[in-house]
Order: structure tokens, then sequence, then C-alpha cells
């Protein structure tokens, strides 16, 4: 029976990582699994915020049919029923959840019968342990971090030199930081030794595993210790061509974003500063993810596992002077990395141009353990493309969000051609993602492309009727005016 981890970044800009392209970030053990493995450059999550995104990879579905559409919401309870079919559902397995969680708002994985971790919410370790640290949003559950550094005898890191953006109304999150003490005692670090922690038992019990590890980072706050902290020099930061155009032709309320943020006319040294510490995070988690490899081969287990390496969601992290993700729509928040090292597949340092969801990986873990696929799940095995080399023939991908901080009700329609996006109360956009790839010219009311955005219109709500996404009856409605 095959093992197979699952590791999910949070928040992370896929072209910071070295198989996309990269040459400045370390990121040696991804670039490992990527030279074993595929590379998909279509990767797209259904919502650039946490809770819909893995809710949705939880729960195989798209956020209007599991109903969290925004973080931390749902029609009644906000969790998802234990008794729908899950990504962990797995007969004759040990099902594991390391690190973070943020499924559905109140749940933990032990609700759903989940071994591993119980982080519920957001549940940021950090928060209400690391000395000095402002930014509150810790796990009201249990905080098995706080216990580890306790346990391995480590002193409680200390953070300085924190910067929170330029909004003096907004001291409630540091954007970067220095951590105190070393690699050791940060929480990559712990979220893999716990790990394989939970592979040893699962070993011990002489049973195959399923192990979700999921990181907090690279999302702010980018607190690291050295020598993540200095590890990159502002001097090579090459800031987007949209960075010095941002927001030409787009909806108002993006720019309120980056303002929230104290981004918007933050100096280019801030912004500089901000990105290294975002790439001193990234290799800290890769460092972590190597401990993790070593582990594996010392077991004998690495070649034998099918191993995935993805994200949650995206991170403008400059892109039009935008930072963070949130109600936006542009490829920097949604289209992610997702590396695949299948042990079966001849493909090999392979790039694959599907167009493909995060949450084909929750029907994908059925196919690879040869259980079948839950008739509920809206996602596709991608077995077929890495052991087959086959196309799975999407035309588009739709992404769907309600807003984050305020409500703002978007829909998205991804092909490799065009992309649009339908903002129900604002402006709406189009881009030649060929020949505009940092999505600069919106075309949407250019008399020239009415054709490709009326087929793209329709294409998109008769998507979204096939899901009974509750927005359909509005774009039906106006979409002749549009």
């Amino acid at each position: 029976m095959r093992n197979v981890i699952y590791i999910l970044l949070d928040q992370v800009r896929k072209d910071m990582l070295g198989p996309y392209g990269h040459s400045i970030v370390k990121t040696p053990n991804i670039d490992k699994l990527a030279k074993e493995g595929i590379c998909f450059d279509n990767a797209f999550t259904p919502a650039s915020v946490c809770g819909p995104a893995r809710t949705s990879l939880f729960t195989g579905l798209m956020p209007s049919s599991h109903g969290i559409i925004r973080n931390g919401e749902k029609g009644g309870t906000g969790e998802i029923d234990v008794k729908q079919p899950n990504i962990t559902n797995l007969e004759g397995y040990n099902s594991y959840v390391a690190g973070k969680w943020h499924v559905g708002t109140k749940s933990v994985p032990a609700d759903y019968g989940i071994k591993g971790h119980n982080f519920d919410g957001y549940g940021y370790p950090g928060s209400r342990v690391y000395k000095n640290l402002v930014f509150d949003q810790p796990p009201t559950h249990s905080n098995r971090y706080q216990e580890w550094l306790i346990e391995k005898g480590f002193d409680i890191p200390e953070v300085s030199r924190a910067y929170f953006g330029d909004n003096l109304h907004l001291r409630v999150q540091e954007l970067c930081g220095l951590l105190s003490g070393n690699k050791e005692q940060t929480i990559p670090y712990f979220i893999i030794d716990e790990s394989k922690r939970f592979i040893q038992e699962s070993l011990d019990e002489g049973k195959p595993f399923f192990t979700w590890i999921n990181f907090w980072g690279p999302h702010t706050p980018c607190i690291v210790p050295e020598p993540y902290y200095s590890m990159y020099d502002p001097k090579d930061v090459v800031l987007d061509k949209s960075f010095f155009k941002p927001l030409e032709g787009k909806p108002g309320h993006y720019r309120t974003i980056s303002k929230m943020w104290g981004m918007w006319e933050a100096s280019e040294e801030h912004w500089k500063e901000v990105i290294t510490k975002f790439w001193g995070y990234i290799t800290l988690i890769d460092d972590a993810i190597g401990e993790l490899f070593k582990f594996l081969t010392e077991k004998g287990l690495y070649d034998e596992t099918f191993i995935v390496i993805t994200a949650d969601h995206g991170d403008a992290m400059g892109h039009h002077r935008m930072i963070e993700k949130g109600e936006f729509m542009f490829d920097s928040t949604y289209n992610i990395p997702l590396i695949i090292k299948d042990p079966l597949s001849t493909r090999v340092n392979q790039r694959d141009d599907n167009l493909v969801y995060l949450h084909d990986l929750t029907s994908t873990v059925y196919d690879v353990v040869k259980q079948p696929i839950p008739a509920e799940f809206e996602g596709e095995s991608l077995l077929p493309i890495t052991r087959q080399h086959k196309n799975n023939n999407r035309k588009g991908l739709l992404a769907q969000l309600a807003g984050h901080f305020v409500y703002f009700e978007q829909r998205m329609w991804r092909r490799k051609d065009y992309k649009l996006v339908f903002n129900a109360s604002d402006v709406c956009e189009l881009y030649d993602v060929v020949k505009d790839p940092e999505e600069m010219e919106n075309l949407f009311y250019d008399e020239r492309y009415t054709a490709v955005k009326k087929e793209m219109l329709e294409e998109m709500r008769i998507e979204m009727q096939k899901i009974n996404d509750p927005l359909e009856n509005w774009v039906y409605r106006i979409i002749n005016e549009l």
C-alpha cells in the first residue's frame, strides 16, 4: 500500500520558487522534488484565502459547494459535516495533519477522527508565545508548539526589528521581523519534527500513512532567525513592472486593500525589505523540508512515497503594489505551485500545462491508494496526467470569492489564453495572459475583445450553473449588459 505525503505551503508566490524560475531564492529541496517529478504550470486555487481554499482541499469541493466562501464563514455552524467524505477517509491508513489546519471555523482534525495536531482556525502557534510578537491570532484549542519548545528545552524566541507597513491604524500584524534563536526552534522545524514522529508511529504500527503537512509560511508575518533574516540582499530584488504602474483600469477597492496594509505608498526600500524576508522564510521552510526528505531516505521510504508540494494560494508580494491576498484575482495569488513525485510515473523532470485545481489532489489521494473516489468530489484525479500523459481537456477553471476583509463578490474564469474576472459590484476585468502576463491592461471594456468577453462570460456562467453557484443567477440577468 502506497504511502502519501502532501506538503502545503501557506501563501507563497509561485515565481519566487526555484523550480518556477527564480534564480536567487534558494530552494534546493523543492528543486530536488521537481527534478524527480512533474511541475504543473497551470495549477490554480479555487479561492485565494485560507479557509475556503483549505476546505476545498479537505472536502474535494468548490467553495460554494462546501459553503465557506469567505474566511470563517458558513451559513450555519461554519463546520463541515463529519459524515461528508474528505481527503483523509482512507480505509486501512493512518491519516495525520501536521501544522496549520484552517478548515471550517472552530473544528480541529480530531473532530473528523484525524490524528496529529489540533490547531483550530488560523491558529498561529507563535502568537502569545514569542516574546514581543504583536500578531495575536493564537490557537484556542491547544498549542502543541509551545509544549514542544518546553520539551526540547529551547528558550522562548523573541521578536525584534519588526516592520508593520506604514498604516498607523494597522499595528496588529508584523509583515517581517527578526526571531532570536536558531532554525531548530522555529515553527517549520517543529512541524517537520512532529511529522517525523507521526510517520514513525505509523511505521511502528505497520500501517501505511497519509500525512498532510501544513506550514504557516511564508505567509506574513515573516519572522525568521539568522541566517535567513539577512540571507538576501534588497539590491537583488527586481520589482514587477506592474509595481510602477499599479492598478490602472482596476477596481478602486484593490487600492484600498494595499492602503490598509500600509504598503500603497511604502518606499521601495520597505518593499524590498519585506520581500527579502519573505524569501528568507521560503528558504527556511525548504531547509525544514530537507530534514523530512533525509528522514524518509533513512527509513527507505523516499523513493516509494507519493509526494506533493503545493500551496493553498499565492501572495501578490509587490505585484501591482499589492501584498498578501484577498478580494483581488491576480495570478500571483491564484496560480499556485504544484509539484508531484509519483513513484509509478515515467515523467521525470517534466513540466505540464494542464489546467488543474488544488482540490484535484483530494480525488488524487484516493486514486493513489486504489480506493474508490467519492462521487461527491468535484475535482479529478491527476494520475491520468502523471502516469498516462493524458490531457484533461479542461477549457477553463472557475474561482470563487465573496471577500476577505469585507464582502466583495468575485468570480474568475481562467483559460490558457485569456482570463476574465467578474466583480459583481465594480468594474470587471479581462486579460490576455499570453501577451500580458502581469495583467496590466484591462481589456474588458475594449470593443475589440467583445466576442472573447461574451464567450468567456457564458462559459463561466455555464460552469457556475453546473455547481449551483449562488451568483449564477445574477450573472445570467446582466450578462447581456456587460
